[in-house]
């Protein structure tokens, strides 16, 4: 039995490949999808194209639901509504590296109130963003992000202010209608 050598392989491989009939290219015979382009990089999270047109279709929808005036051109809107999703993903991001978690009971005390605002059901609540085009898990996952940064800045707040006792003391001293013990 003979070897083939390094030259004569490729030689065999090429004559072989030119004998099969031209196979159609499948990605060419797919209908084109429109491509979701990246609009911002936050730490190690993205946001989309479609995430930014979305938020922006929101605040367009609530804007003209309660004011009817008129809003910001379409460049500064972008701009300002991509700012607050980039501000929402750090703090988000912030939130979690604290330790702050907003638990699945939580989150559906949540729904229920915000339903309850709204003066419907939690179905009823669901037919409505279905109605406006945003899904219920979308709409789960914001109000989630929402409690998560309201935490966190409740957190940070808390953590900041610090009053001493002398500072109390002085307070109700300026007052003079309280006395601390």
């Amino acid at each position: 039995m003979k070897l083939l050598s390094s030259h004569t392989l490729p030689a065999l491989l090429a004559v072989a490949l030119a004998g099969l009939p031209a196979l159609p290219v499948q990605a060419q015979a797919l209908p084109s999808n429109k491509v979701d382009s990246i609009v911002a990089v936050v730490n190690e999270d993205v946001i989309l194209r479609s995430e930014l047109e979305m938020s922006i279709a929101n605040v367009t929808s609530q804007f003209q639901a309660q004011n009817g005036g008129q809003l910001p051109p379409r460049d500064v809107l972008e701009k300002q509504v991509l700012e607050r999703l980039i501000l929402v993903r750090l703090q988000v991001g912030r939130a979690n590296d604290s330790g702050i978690r907003v638990a699945d009971d939580e989150l559906q005390q949540a729904v229920g109130q915000v339903a309850q605002q709204n003066h419907m059901s939690v179905e009823q609540l669901r037919e409505r963003l279905a109605a406006d085009g945003l899904s219920y898990s979308e709409f789960q996952d914001n109000l989630r992000d929402e409690i998560t940064v309201q935490r966190f800045r409740q957190r940070y707040v808390q953590s900041a202010v610090q009053i001493s006792e002398a500072e109390v003391d002085q307070a109700a001293g300026e007052h003079g209608d309280a006395e601390v013990d």
